[in-house]
């Protein structure tokens, strides 16, 4: 209720969901996800696990997130999903970062494991992907000692994940 959002699932940490968002959205050997080297190394350990190939592209200086105006180079037929990360509690800039993945087809999982409450234009922070993930771990803004929780609307992806998540 909180988040506004349809779905959560609790997961044993943040590193998890990212890598069940990974398998939910069949994302797999020989595939691409763009993402920034300034970051958590989960990640990018999320695609390598699943076979797929992380590619970063550069922070903005200002920010440290990912730059927007640099992905679409990065792109390639490969590239399935668009992962920013939200550094410090400071959301990425998501509105040409979600525009850009509607354009080419791509995915959008939002890794805000350090932005429980944040907001970007007047939106939380999680919610403006398609799915969202949250950390608990003893360095995060609300700490449940470890921990996570992975927030969507799509109804097919929080099934999947939380059919995995003891796996």
């Amino acid at each position: 209720r909180l988040l506004g959002v349809r779905f959560a699932a609790a997961v044993n940490s943040g590193t998890s969901g990212l890598q069940l968002c990974v398998r939910a959205m069949g994302i797999g050997p020989g595939d691409e996800v763009i993402t920034s080297p300034f970051t958590f190394i989960a990640s990018a350990n999320c695609f390598l696990a699943e076979q797929a190939k992380p590619v970063f592209v550069d922070i903005d200086p200002a920010t440290w997130n990912i730059d927007p105006g640099r992905i679409s180079v990065a792109i390639t037929p490969r590239t399935k999903a668009l992962l920013p990360v939200d550094v410090f509690g400071l959301p990425a800039d998501m509105d040409p970062i979600c525009a850009l993945a509607k354009s080419r087809g791509l995915r959008v999982i939002e890794d805000s494991c350090e932005a429980l409450g944040a907001t970007y234009k007047g939106r939380l922070a999680g919610t403006l992907g398609e799915v969202g993930v949250f950390g608990f771990y003893p360095n995060k803004q609300v700490t449940t000692g470890e921990g996570g929780m992975v927030v969507t609307n799509d109804e097919q992806v929080y099934r999947l994940i939380v059919s995995m998540r003891n796996q």
